[in-house]
């Protein structure tokens, strides 16, 4: 999906408020912005890729993407004045990976750079062992200017060396599709009830006040769910505790005028406030804390009356901004929130949803907050908690942590996510992966094994791991993109996977019934737990699968691949 940027100067300062600090440049603050957009990096990681300061030998950032064993040095330059960028500034800054490409320069740099954050960096991230080691070195040179022929001439003789100007970077932008705040505008009596205007700061004003529940369920959005497109969760339905309480509490009407004393209250961002004549008028708003309240008021509006009131709180700020984001997770931060909840309005996980529903529209649909659109067909919905595990499985290579959902969206949500890999289409691909292995679990002797709930994760890392002995495997691996983009690729990739967890699923099986002992049965509920017993299972299944390959016995996935292109659907 392509978007619109205003990417000349000084337009292009109102992309990086986000980023803007005193002690970072504007180049650096596009470059912080470009790493979260492009690269998909969460704040602290791409905090930790930037060396701000002074002789920074011509490197204003260091990324290391393990997965393809590559680092990725950037420089970045916010044109002021220029409209274009020519070679001059490609050159100087091709000399200056030079001293990247061996592990001794590596560490001359780290030794005599005066630029503790670049120091840093090449220790931390083992920049000198990595080269050592062979990750390939690549150049990412970024601009708001546009290349002109001179830039162009010079790129084609350098293969590693990738330019981010003005139109690459509108062209790979991918615009957020996220429903706009409601812009009607409506107002509340608060004349005969005690209120407050609090001028928080010089750009936010908040009014608080206790608000009649007949006015309340009166907003726009409510029914569809777009008044709360910006809380972290969308109504959960009646069958949850907390909403069979908070219905019951509406139907005993005698306690109506006790509601601001027991209830929690709504939150209400809003664009515009004002507060005048004893009547509050809001528009461009969203609900992002009371989701369940206010729904539960709207389910059940015939039995309300005057007497119920719910306190409410009118934040004049826009609800796409930063601080509205920290608003929302703040007054969410309580029982019954989950972090998968908190992370609902992260840009990684938005990103992703407008990138499968773009791509995808109608075959998929990628939900990020629990409740969110019920009407969407359950076939085709990947949750992105599912989505977190089989990445955590295929890409991270952790299926032993598959099971530990607590962590999925705290501590090993920037390591799942937070990746430029990790697009719409990778989602697709592994998702699709991940159901056509799944049905080929029912072919196992060992039933419980198969059924058990961290199987189909260790499957899933398994065919990772057979991927990467094939060729065409790899690329699949490293751009699942390109495969997806040929005709039927969708359903081809279904074929070939499933082709191959066929032969995985059977060495499998062998594998755990000759582990399976009358003396020494295999504790697999412990096993698929241990990262030492998954990789002793990965070793012997891999190395009997090269075997079934280099003698027939098994096809390449090249071959399935190829054989896909001409196979029928049954």
């Amino acid at each position: 999906m392509s978007a619109t940027l205003r990417l000349k100067y000084p337009a292009v300062k109102a992309l990086l408020t986000a980023h803007a600090m005193k002690q970072r440049t504007e180049s650096r603050q596009f470059l912080a912005w470009f790493l979260e957009n492009y690269y998909r990096l969460e704040e602290t990681e791409l905090s930790d890729c930037i060396c701000d300061g002074q002789d920074d030998k011509g490197i204003d950032a260091i990324y290391v993407n393990e997965q393809l064993q590559q680092i990725d040095i950037f420089q970045s330059r916010l044109m002021t004045k220029r409209a274009e960028i020519g070679d001059t500034e490609l050159r100087e800054f091709y000399g200056a990976l030079s001293q990247m490409r061996k592990s001794d320069s590596v560490g001359n740099v780290g030794g005599s750079t005066k630029n503790k954050e670049l120091a840093s960096l090449i220790r931390d991230k083992q920049i000198a062992k990595k080269v050592a080691d062979g990750y390939k070195i690549q150049g990412v040179f970024l601009t708001n200017a546009k290349r002109n022929n001179d830039a162009v001439h010079y790129l084609k003789n350098v293969s590693d060396l990738l330019l981010y100007d003005a139109p690459e970077l509108e062209a790979a932008y991918v615009a957020i599709d996220k429903t706009d705040p409601i812009s009607t505008p409506i107002s509340f009596d608060v004349s005969k009830v005690p209120h407050i205007e609090y001028q928080i700061s010089n750009d936010v004003n908040m009014v608080i006040a206790p608000l009649a529940a007949i006015d309340l369920v009166k907003m726009d959005g409510i029914a569809n769910g777009e008044l709360f497109a910006w809380n972290v969760r969308q109504w959960l339905g009646k069958k949850t505790k907390v909403n069979r309480d908070i219905e019951t509490s509406i139907k005993l009407k005698a306690e109506h005028r006790y509601f601001p004393a027991f209830h929690n209250g709504l939150t209400v961002l809003c664009k515009n406030l004002k507060l005048h004549n004893g009547s509050v008028t809001i528009s461009g708003y969203a609900v992002v804390n009371g989701c369940q309240s206010l729904t539960g008021l709207y389910e059940n509006k015939n039995d309300l009356t005057p007497q119920l009131r719910i306190l409410t709180k009118f934040v004049e700020i826009a609800p796409e901004s930063v601080l509205a984001r920290k608003i929302t997770d703040h007054t969410n931060n309580q029982n019954g929130t989950t972090y998968r909840d908190l992370q609902s309005n992260n840009l990684l996980q938005t990103r992703l949803q407008s990138e499968v529903h773009s791509r995808y529209n109608g075959l998929f649909y990628y939900r990020i907050k629990r409740g969110e659109h019920p009407e969407w067909t359950p076939e085709k919905v990947i949750e992105n908690e599912l989505a977190a595990r089989i990445l955590l499985a295929y890409d991270v290579k952790e299926p032993w942590s598959c099971h530990q959902t607590y962590r999925l969206f705290d501590d090993l949500h920037a390591r799942i996510f937070g990746r430029p890999e990790v697009n719409g289409d990778r989602i697709v691909a592994i998702y699709t992966m991940y159901e056509a292995a799944r049905e080929k679990l029912g072919l196992m002797q060992n039933d419980l094994f198969a059924h058990y709930g961290l199987t189909k994760f260790l499957l899933l890392y398994l065919i990772r791991e057979a991927l990467e002995t094939d060729e065409v495997g790899t690329e699949l691996t490293i751009n699942p993109s390109k495969f997806l983009s040929e005709t039927r690729g969708l359903w081809r990739s279904q074929y070939a996977i499933g082709k191959l967890a066929q032969t995985l699923v059977r060495l499998l099986d062998a594998e755990i019934n000759r582990r399976n002992t009358p003396e020494n049965p295999f504790d697999f509920k412990r096993e698929l737990k241990s990262l030492t017993a998954v990789r002793d299972i990965r070793s012997t299944v891999i190395s009997q699968y090269q075997i079934a390959i280099d003698s027939g016995l098994a096809p390449r996935f090249e071959d399935l691949w190829k054989q896909s292109a001409t196979a029928r659907k049954l």
